[in-house]
């Protein structure tokens, strides 16, 4: 593990609300730089609504967000981009009618004029990392398969050299085939340094590859902890991971 004790993003009693309906209710939370988070919980808990009031897609109705010592609360998305946090959306979101070079070049948009030599080698970077993307670089994203579609989206949030990625339900309607060579990429990003916040309705895959865990239930952190001590934890196997014989 290569985090260190400074948090790159700290989260204080952060609510969310939908008219009179509280998604989110005093959500607590830090990633550290260099760490890698995991927040799972059943749907409905209020985890996609927490990320995105992080990333500014949604406004909060109290707490506050901090990003690197900065306040950021009710920031815009475009602005957390900028400051260096990229979210990878649930449902991926890619633009269906651009091709794939498209899409991550509109991923770097903040600086296509001004580094447009530098946007190359990271689109040359992120194809390395998906080579199934470098053999469809001229197809449409809406031809892609859903696993090709993840892929896209998790380049094009990199594309804007982001030092926190934060992704949204990596595994929704995916094969485990293709979580089993989305994830280790995940891993490796993470050992070079860059800080991920992973929500994520698959347990198991989280809790395997996470530093620290957060289990949300009804818009609440319900306890949270090394993603190891959580993987045996009973409140984790009874409710996520199903019990695994008798303890």
């Amino acid at each position: 593990m290569n985090a260190s004790a400074s948090p790159i993003l700290f989260v204080s009693d952060l609510r969310v609300s939908y008219g009179r309906i509280e998604a989110v209710r005093g959500v607590t939370l830090t990633v550290n730089k260099g760490e890698f988070i995991g927040v799972i919980g059943s749907n409905g808990a209020g985890k996609t609504s927490m990320l995105r009031a992080i990333a500014g897609v949604l406004r909060p109705a109290g707490g506050s967000v901090a990003f690197e010592g900065a306040d950021t609360t009710g920031a815009k998305s475009h602005q957390m981009v900028a400051r260096g946090l990229a979210m990878v959306p649930e449902g991926r979101m890619v633009f269906a009618d651009q091709t794939v070079r498209d899409n991550l070049v509109l991923g770097a948009y903040s600086r296509v004029a001004s580094d447009p030599k530098g946007v190359e080698e990271d689109i040359e970077k992120t194809l390395d990392l998906f080579p199934r993307l470098k053999e469809r670089i001229a197809q449409q994203a809406g031809t892609l398969s859903g696993g090709e579609q993840q892929m896209l989206a998790i380049a094009r949030g990199l594309l804007s050299r982001p030092r926190l990625l934060v992704i949204d339900e990596l595994s929704l309607g995916l094969a485990p085939k293709i979580l089993d060579m989305l994830f280790p990429v995940l891993t490796d990003l993470n050992r070079q340094g860059l800080s991920i916040l992973l929500v994520e309705q698959m347990a198991s895959y989280a809790l395997a590859v996470t530093h620290r865990t957060y289990v949300m239930e009804n818009g609440r952190v319900l306890f949270d902890g090394a993603s190891a001590d959580l993987a045996g934890d009973d409140r984790v196997l009874d409710a996520y991971l199903g019990r695994r014989g008798k303890h």
